[in-house]
């Protein structure tokens, strides 16, 4: 089996599914890495063909390895080509699809993730184009034999845009060991940062803030705040444009009760920290970080996206809103006023993660290669 990605290592909720493929599945299935970096424990597991192409600009990186990809492998050695998207321009058995161009555009109505700085606004519109005609080559019954979805809602999406291909659905697993609720970490960090326990934490983690909605979390926090007579306060994991989002925290009035971490590798420590999850995003297929707050036993605060729509499940594990504010203040509210609510939907939101185990979602996948090389032979 020959699997073709950029990059593979558990620092990206792309990159580390087929981390966690090769992980749990290395002794069935003999795997011929093609990408540009791999995680070195990893190495050992696996026969690794580097593809040497920058890390950025993007466009750069995708173009050169779209090129280079293909002939870093013979494909007479290999019964099984899976891809990590479309990366490459020779023929795959699967292509999993964590992110659909198409689909994107059909729901944003734009042309790729809104930036502000000119030099940031080129390279995420020509990389955006770029994904979208890479698909378009990919996607089609000739280069291709099933795309993967790692959620149902994924998968009606991919089916809407590429009808003549057979879509399976193959969903992204969470470690449930990882992220679990932990008091003694929770107060660890708490202590550490001066939070009270009678202070509410609702978190964010994400990057792209703008598609992932933390400036529509910072109105609503305006909205909350009055409602509750807790602390009310907001914490941000991830990278994007903090000066751009200090000042509207200034604006609305909130900016002493946001406070800004960056990249965390121990992002758990954060959800174990913290009362509330709140992601009001624009788009996704599955969203690794709502399942991880979810499996750290924190309430969700979300748009009915793809695969959030399930975790929420009919709000037993959380609160849907829209992309408004005032709705998003309203939910947050809502939590901080009650504790035991908090408590019950993050119990049903940790119960539904743990039917999501990456050994679980690995079966899934391998279960898909056997009916394709069973396809192939006969």
């Amino acid at each position: 089996m020959a699997l073709v990605a950029h990059d593979v290592h558990d620092r990206g909720g792309m990159e580390r599914t087929f981390a966690e493929l090769i992980r749990h599945a290395s002794d069935a299935v003999d795997f011929v890495v093609v990408s540009r970096t791999l995680a070195e424990d990893l190495r050992p597991l696996v026969t690794w063909r580097r593809v040497p192409v920058p890390a950025r600009p993007f466009p750069a990186k995708f173009g050169l390895f779209f090129v280079l990809a293909g002939w870093r492998y013979r494909r007479s050695s290999v019964h099984l080509v899976h891809t990590l998207g479309a990366i490459m321009p020779r023929k795959a058995d699967l292509a999993s699809v964590h992110f659909c161009h198409l689909g994107y555009r059909s729901r944003a109505r734009r042309h790729g993730p809104h930036e502000h700085r000119l030099t940031r606004r080129a390279n995420t519109r020509v990389s955006f184009y770029l994904g979208l005609g890479a698909e378009r080559w990919a996607y089609r019954r000739r280069r291709v034999r099933a795309l993967g979805a790692v959620s149902p809602g994924g998968a009606r999406e991919i089916r809407q845009c590429y009808r003549e291909i057979p879509v399976f659905v193959t969903p992204n697993g969470v470690d449930g060991g990882r992220f679990r609720p932990d008091e003694a970490s929770r107060a660890a960090l708490r202590a550490a940062l001066g939070v009270g326990d009678d202070d509410v934490v609702a978190l964010f983690v994400a990057s792209r803030w703008e598609d992932k909605g933390l400036d529509l979390v910072l109105a609503g926090l305006r909205h909350a705040q009055p409602a509750t007579s807790s602390a009310l306060r907001l914490w941000v994991v991830g990278s994007g444009s903090r000066r751009r989002l200090d000042a509207m925290a200034h604006a609305h009035g909130v900016a002493g009760s946001v406070r800004f971490f960056g990249r965390r590798d121990d992002a758990e420590r954060y959800y174990q920290a913290a009362d509330m999850f709140v992601l009001p995003s624009l788009y996704e297929t599955f969203s690794m970080v709502a399942h991880e707050a979810a499996g750290s036993g924190l309430p969700i605060v979300a748009t009915e996206v793809s695969g959030v729509e399930d975790l929420l499940c009919r709000g037993e594990a959380g609160i849907a809103v829209g992309r408004d504010p005032r709705q998003v203040g309203e939910a947050m509210a809502r939590l901080a006023a009650d504790p035991e609510l908090r408590c019950r939907m993050g119990m049903a939101g940790r119960a539904r993660v743990l039917e999501l185990s990456w050994a679980r979602s690995i079966e899934s996948v391998v279960e898909l290669y056997e009916t394709l090389a069973a396809e192939a032979a006969g």
